[in-house]
């Protein structure tokens, strides 16, 4: 027993100091920026980019879908290309003639454009655009599991605009128009149920970025035929949203604010961000575990964002941050494949996780150590700063207890009532995020 107990504290040891993180992706362009992606196998997907000019403007560089086979630890494969479009949002479905995969955008704010394969059954990577309108773009694309398509964005008088295709993207209607509203992405919970966030960030020529001043939150509970603004905010846009579950979801701000829902989106009410800083809020998703991640980045380019919440997206904290990278400064999305694939899109390069990614980043600090240790009880904790937060996780990452001390001094950490295994206290104070292993028998 003990033998085993030694190897598994050596184990969690070993995997608290060498936790699964972000590299940079094999994919790489100097003008490129990765801005979604989406895969029909663990290594096998499409990354959407824009180039360094996205308009408006009289011309523009290039958009693109490139292809990777390898979980983008490599260069990818060009698709297709075309001078002066940007395309900024893309989904697959499985079918039985293979992967569908829709991608949407623009040519220079000006032309809303969708890229759909010309022939899915001989050739579903083989690829041509539809242009379905001058004076409108497009920034997101969803498909519900029927295959019926929803593109959105905005049109040039700054209104939002929902389109919806029943033939795999060969031809749109409208079906929405969203009053002062630009759509900035989509998100369907179900096929009845989905979500559009308004009013979010732009990406302008020469890494220069255009913020409304307002925003707003949409729903649909009928399959995306009618749409109904939920909540509305008239400081600052709404840049991406997703859920966890029917009820439970978040909503990302352009002004670093996370929104949250426990109720299908009918209120939502402020999470607790405990990243402190000046960022623009750029993308959020729930990977299957129920962890949630948002992307960001600050203005001046110095640094892309990865924030994590552990439990449901009521609390966020920083996770990983791309300041020492020369690539990867500016991030735009997020996106998991499933719990040990997942991507980042940036600037120059996405990243690509190593594995199932679970903590936060970590600085060194020294830390009192819990005691006993092994246990058959609660433990003690020596809290060494005001205002420190606690938690508990399991040796899956999930977060099992947590606490907020509003002064220094030992406390109770209540191990006795949780099953044997390995844990990980971690405890959070403005300067530092420490952790050690306790062992319960």
């Amino acid at each position: 027993m003990q033998h085993r107990t030694l190897s598994a504290l050596l184990a969690l040891l070993a995997l608290n100091t060498l936790h699964a993180q972000w590299l940079p992706a094999g994919l790489f362009s100097s003008s490129i920026h990765f801005q979604a992606t989406a895969f029909h196998s663990a290594d096998s997907g499409l990354f959407v980019y824009g180039a360094n000019n996205p308009g408006p403007s009289p011309s523009g560089t290039e958009g693109g879908i490139l292809l990777t086979d390898d979980g983008a630890a490599s260069g990818g494969y060009y698709l297709w290309y075309e001078p002066s479009t940007n395309l900024e949002d893309i989904d697959v479905k499985m079918t039985a003639e293979g992967p569908l995969y829709l991608a949407a955008g623009h040519e220079l704010y000006n032309r809303s454009i969708v890229v759909r394969p010309f022939n899915l059954a001989a050739a579903p990577l083989g690829f041509d655009s539809v242009r379905t309108g001058v004076g409108r773009y497009y920034r997101a694309i969803r498909m519900r599991s029927d295959l019926t398509a929803f593109a959105a964005g905005g049109d040039a008088a700054g209104n939002g605009i929902i389109d919806m295709s029943t033939d795999s993207g060969a031809t749109w209607a409208n079906i929405a128009v969203l009053t002062g509203q630009p759509v900035s992405r989509l998100h369907f919970v179900n096929d009845q149920l989905g979500f559009a966030a308004t009013g979010g960030y732009r990406r302008l020529a020469n890494n220069g970025i255009f913020l409304p001043d307002s925003g707003a939150i949409y729903r649909t509970t009928n399959g995306g035929l009618s749409w109904q603004q939920v909540h509305a905010d008239n400081t600052a846009g709404f840049s991406a949203v997703a859920f966890s579950s029917a009820t439970n979801g978040v909503a990302t701000r352009n002004d670093g604010q996370i929104l949250r829902t426990t109720n299908g989106g009918t209120t939502w009410t402020p999470a607790t961000n405990n990243f402190a800083g000046t960022y623009v809020l750029t993308g959020a998703t729930f990977r299957s575990d129920g962890a949630g991640f948002v992307t960001g980045y600050r203005t001046d380019g110095t640094a892309g964002y990865i924030l994590l919440s552990q439990d449901g997206g009521a609390t966020w904290n920083l996770h990983f941050s791309t300041a020492s990278l020369n690539s990867a400064r500016r991030l735009y999305d997020i996106y998991f494949y499933d719990l040990t694939h997942g991507y980042a899109m940036g600037q120059i390069r996405p990243l690509r996780s190593n594995g199932l990614v679970t903590t936060i980043e970590e600085e060194e600090a020294a830390m009192a150590a819990p005691y006993p240790n092994p246990t058959e009880g609660d433990v003690t904790l020596l809290v060494e700063e005001a205002g420190a937060h606690v938690e508990l996780f399991d040796a899956t990452g999930r977060q099992v207890w947590q606490g907020r001390f509003a002064q220094a001094g030992p406390v109770q950490l209540p191990l006795g009532a949780l099953p044997a295994g390995a844990y990980t206290v971690r405890v959070r104070t403005e300067g530092a995020v420490q952790s050690q292993v306790v062992i319960k028998r």
